[in-house]
């Protein structure tokens, strides 16, 4: 793992920094840029700012929210027998796989009274996913999630990351709300970072699973 990959795993923040340390600017290639190039390039239908800090300075970077690849035989594999293992439900290896992943951003708020309005947990999302295609669905949360009852749970069967396979697969940077990922029998997949709704996941999946 790269310097800046290595220190925003470690010292992620959101906006909870100091503002008397000094700050770099990367764009998605990880160059260094000027903070005027850094806010002139934010694109949030393209990419997400994120900051992070070490104990002398603090990053921020712009990550790239959408992501095409191939995911390895082995990796492959190995990610459907973790899926199994958490779900106890064995993958069928005819089907696409859908995974909504919700991160550990934004905890728990005591001003909550109510539970998210975050259409991607309305009934009928399910309905039209399956619709589309033959698709495993699985509801994953990262481990350091303390929002769960906030997102329906237990109605949502969230089955936490234990392993940070998710972050280590796809998710190199801790984002806030939620990504999905849609994955073919294949190994092709597809990510995407950050706040999102149904219909965006929807939108791809007929897409991507034609």
């Amino acid at each position: 793992m790269n310097p800046i990959k290595l220190l925003a795993f470690l010292f992620v923040t959101f906006q909870c920094y100091s503002q008397t340390k000094p700050t770099e600017y990367y764009n998605e290639n990880e160059k260094k840029i000027s903070e005027e190039q850094f806010k002139k390039f934010i694109d949030y239908s393209q990419n997400l700012n994120i900051y992070f800090e070490n104990d002398t300075i603090r990053y921020g970077l712009l990550v790239t929210r959408k992501k095409y690849g191939r995911l390895d035989k082995e990796t492959f594999v190995a990610l459907k027998k973790y899926l199994t293992d958490l779900s106890g439900t064995a993958i069928d290896s005819s089907q696409n796989i859908v995974i909504n992943y919700l991160t550990a951003f934004p905890k728990k708020d005591k001003k909550w009274s109510s539970r998210s309005t975050w259409n991607v947990l309305d009934k009928n999302y399910l309905k039209k996913l399956h619709n589309i295609a033959s698709i495993n669905q699985f509801w994953i949360n990262s481990p350091e999630c303390d929002n769960l009852d906030y997102h329906h749970y237990p109605k949502i069967d969230w089955l936490a990351d234990q392993e940070n396979l998710f972050k280590k697969l796809f998710f190199q940077y801790e984002t806030e709300y939620g990504n999905f990922i849609l994955i073919k029998p294949t190994g092709d997949f597809y990510y995407y970072m950050g706040e999102h709704g149904k219909n965006t996941i929807l939108e791809v999946s007929e897409k991507f699973f034609k």
